[in-house]
């Protein structure tokens, strides 16, 4: 017959001194936490955000396509730095009617929508925005199929597009007409 299980001696009745070994111990138990968390709460996230623009971008293809030009991604860039265009006319229309004296409605939001669309805009400029590889057919078609769960991420291919592709495929576009 097995032994039955004896009750943990709770050392939380003690008083640990500040300076001791034990008192280390648990504050470093307790940073550990507390870093590990934070870690996994950005990461979290980041892939969030990522899952986000990925289910943007695969709701705004042209679904006749089979694979498209570097100018045309870049084009579908320039169009999603635009998505909250519509957002910040509301939110203006709604703080120009009547006389507000307690301050503007939606500020938070707004604050929130110019500060992503001032990081995404400097990103597409200077480091160039991450978006689904869509140039390559195969890829094309994985990321159609992509069912917008983050734990199928790792399938996609990703590839990084600049603000300089764009302007160099309408200079291109207007040279050709």
């Amino acid at each position: 017959m097995p032994k039955s299980l004896k009750a943990p001696i709770n050392q939380s009745k003690k008083v640990i001194h500040p300076n001791s070994r034990v008192a280390e111990q648990l504050a470093r138990k307790s940073a550990h936490e507390i870093r590990k968390h934070k870690s996994h709460s950005e990461t979290t996230a980041k892939v969030e955000l990522l899952v986000q623009k990925l289910r943007w971008f695969q709701e705004n293809l042209d679904p006749q396509k089979t694979t498209f030009m570097k100018s045309e991604l870049a084009e579908l860039c320039n169009k999603y730095l635009h998505r909250f265009d519509q957002e910040l006319e509301q939110i203006q229309i709604i703080n120009s009617v009547g006389c507000r004296q307690k301050g503007n409605q939606h500020v938070q939001r707004e604050v929130a929508i110019k500060l992503t669309l001032e990081r995404e805009t400097k990103e597409f400029e200077d480091s160039g925005m991450e978006v689904p590889d869509l140039i390559n057919g195969k890829n094309l078609q994985a990321f159609k199929s992509w069912t917008g769960e983050a734990k199928y991420l790792p399938n996609l291919k990703l590839r990084k597009i600049f603000r300089r592709d764009w302007i160099s495929g309408k200079d291109s576009e207007k040279s050709s007409s």
